[in-house]
């Protein structure tokens, strides 16, 4: 029986935006970051989180995500930012479902308003998920100098693909608990510079991009 410990170099599937260089990248076959174009995609919002982030170079990210989207957690300190963590689907541009998270305050300001226009046009689409396509970015100067926000745009609803479980993306270690519970932040080790193996996707038949709605071309 084999030890179920290590790593392979690749990670967990995932997207993420460059504020900075107003870049796209999503993890490559060999667990690199490979650059994308403007992605469009199906994108989980009724699962979303909401916390508190920190992302260091080459380790997992920590995280304090709130008990609810009407309840945030504390801060657990210096170096963490209010953030979102979120389930993408994308045959063409992410190979699959890939997990879509960032403290970025220009990117959560475009996120707030995707959600925004979700929750008012849900109701017309009933068990659907929208598809967000990036149409562009606003360069937007701060103390930091330069940085952009990605536009994005919902551009059609489809029905969820199997690929994409109706779940929260949230380990429940993550999640701050109430003092109530005995218990406070989530207190975790170190995170390890390697990441759990990554389920790298299928190829897609040509028959089956024709017969799934959820495997079109454009996205």
């Amino acid at each position: 029986m084999p030890l179920h410990i290590g790593g392979t170099g690749s990670g967990k599937p995932f997207v993420k935006y460059n504020a900075k260089a107003d870049k796209w990248f999503a993890r490559g076959e060999d667990g690199s970051d490979q650059e994308i174009a403007r992605p469009t995609f199906i994108i989980d919002l009724p699962n979303i989180a909401t916390g508190w982030l920190m992302f260091r170079e080459g380790q997992a990210p920590e995280r304090c995500i709130d008990p609810s989207l009407d309840q945030a957690a504390p801060s657990p300190g210096e170096g963490f930012k209010r953030g979102f963590v979120v389930m993408t689907f994308s045959q063409k541009f992410l190979g699959g479902a890939a997990e879509f998270s960032s403290a970025s305050i220009h990117l959560s300001n475009a996120m707030k308003d995707i959600y925004s226009a979700w929750e008012n046009q849900r109701g017309q689409h009933p068990g659907q998920l929208p598809v967000v396509a990036c149409t562009g970015a606003d360069p937007m100067k701060d103390k930091y100098g330069t940085n952009y926000r990605p536009k994005f745009e919902i551009v059609k609803w489809v029905d969820r693909p199997s690929d994409l479980p109706d779940a929260n993306p949230i380990d429940p270690s993550d999640i701050w608990k109430s003092q109530g519970s005995g218990l406070g932040a989530p207190s975790r080790p170190q995170a390890a510079p390697v990441s759990p193996p990554a389920r790298v996707p299928p190829p897609v038949p040509a028959q089956a991009l024709a017969s799934d709605p959820m495997l079109e071309a454009e996205f």
